[in-house]
């Protein structure tokens, strides 16, 4: 199904080009002022990313997975100015994307754009191709009459023809709708693209015509990925780095090839041996987690995993982990940088 792994690829720099610091979302429920009144009931906050510290290296994928709801969206669109950080910031070239000194949001929207989950939805169903690429060349500064040959030629490089500029979304498959969000994106000449899913609404032929996609274009144009998916076969192939979320948090994050060979933390373990296999022996070790995912209102105190751990210790209750690094042998022998956070590999 899917192309060559992308792991194995150069990056251009040593240094990131984003970095989230202490970074957290919350959004509020308003309880209706009946409701306040008659039951007492208070406003509840929902802690959708909660506390998440990364950094994305320049020319680098890296993947966010994790099981729906756990925040990999809400952290994608606030990395992208979507949303302003309750707490902590997002750094992007070492500006600060709000507060003193932050990047002006134009020149943002210009070098960092995001690819949507659903290509039907992001796209106005009121506005041909020519129209919604056109906007995005026009930010860039692209004049009137300069527009469609670029448009084309985005068209082309995307794998459509010039017969589709005058088209409208409903006119296209989902493969190709999804095509046309990846040529929005990169009408901007952006340097940082979150890709949101990308692949979770297409058959799987058409998902690997689109990683084989996105992957030239990495290549070709030198671009830097945030890749947010649920599939961890898809993550695998498509990254150099991967972190894992749970209720708003990263639990691991370590280069592709080491945390798919070693993960240390119980959640990650369940994740991948999740994986649908044809080997019999793979399936007879499927860990199956207990319980259901708590709820980001009210999660649970110490440990966010520890309900549904099955290593899980008194102080799992109590005190919640940090994430921290745990040095592991690479392949060559040379010791790579492995964050955790569980209290099984602390002290």
């Amino acid at each position: 199904m899917l192309a060559t792994s992308n792991h194995q690829g150069t990056r251009a720099h040593n240094k990131p080009l984003v970095a989230t610091e202490n970074l957290k979302k919350h959004f509020t429920i308003e309880e209706s002022l009946l409701t306040k009144y008659l039951a007492g009931a208070k406003n509840r906050v929902v802690r959708a990313v909660d506390g998440v510290s990364i950094e994305i290296l320049s020319g680098e994928t890296l993947g966010l997975v994790g099981e729906s709801g756990c925040g990999k969206s809400t952290l994608g669109r606030a990395i992208v100015g979507l949303y302003e950080p309750t707490e902590g910031n997002v750094h992007f070239q070492g500006k600060p994307l709000w507060g003193q000194g932050s990047i002006p949001k134009t020149a943002l929207r210009r070098q960092a754009q995001i690819i949507f989950q659903n290509p039907y939805s992001s796209l106005n169903p009121r506005h041909t191709v020519r129209q919604i690429i056109g906007v995005a060349l026009a930010a860039r500064g692209v004049g009137p009459q300069d527009r469609e040959a670029e448009t084309i030629g985005l068209l082309r490089r995307v794998g459509l023809g010039e017969d589709h500029i005058d088209r409208y979304p409903h006119q296209f498959s989902g493969g190709q709708r999804q095509r046309i969000g990846v040529a929005r994106a990169l009408a901007t000449n952006p340097k940082f693209i979150v890709a949101d899913e990308p692949l979770s609404s297409l058959d799987v032929s058409v998902q690997a015509q689109i990683i084989n996609l996105l992957q030239e274009l990495q290549e070709e144009y030198g671009l830097t990925y945030l890749f947010i998916t649920h599939d961890l076969r898809v993550a695998y192939h498509m990254s150099h780095r991967v972190a894992v979320m749970y209720l708003g948090q990263v639990v691991e994050s370590a280069d592709t090839d080491m945390l798919y060979e070693n993960p240390l933390h119980p959640y990650t373990q369940a994740l991948l041996s999740a994986i649908p296999s044809v080997d019999a022996s793979h399936r007879a070790n499927r860990i199956l987690l207990e319980g259901t995912v708590p709820t980001p209102i009210d999660p649970p105190k110490g440990c966010r995993f520890h309900p549904r751990c099955r290593h899980r210790m008194p102080i799992c209750e109590q005190e919640e982990p940090n994430l921290v690094p745990v040095q592991t042998p690479a392949r060559t022998g040379v010791a790579k940088k492995h964050l955790v956070r569980c209290h099984l590999h602390i002290g």
